[in-house]
């Protein structure tokens, strides 16, 4: 039996760290960054036409991921209604009486 699978590369691939930016766009904080420069020199055209608008990418025939710029993800990001941040104190454990 070969030591690795036919197609498969040796090396491991380079871990996705959260990175660190100095203003994230809201909703994104503590995301993985990955440095598009790999993507547009193999791509150029996928990163172009994404700089445009949305582009829809597929997984086995299936819509699965939406690449789609910064500035239409903050428009997104601010639309959509967001439950009201009560200040109050958490509920009591259960069996135990609230303060009065």
């Amino acid at each position: 039996m070969a030591s690795r699978m036919a197609g498969w590369r040796q090396e491991e691939d380079e871990p996705i760290g959260s990175g660190q930016v100095e203003n994230p766009a809201p909703g994104l904080e503590g995301f993985p960054r990955l440095d598009m420069a790999v993507i547009e020199e193999a791509m150029p055209k996928l990163v172009d036409r994404a700089v445009g608008g949305p582009v829809v990418m597929t997984r086995h025939g299936e819509e699965s991921f939406v690449l789609l710029p910064l500035d239409i993800w903050r428009r997104l990001w601010l639309a959509i209604a967001r439950p009201p941040v009560l200040d109050m104190d958490p509920p009591a454990a259960p069996g135990t009486e609230p303060e009065a």
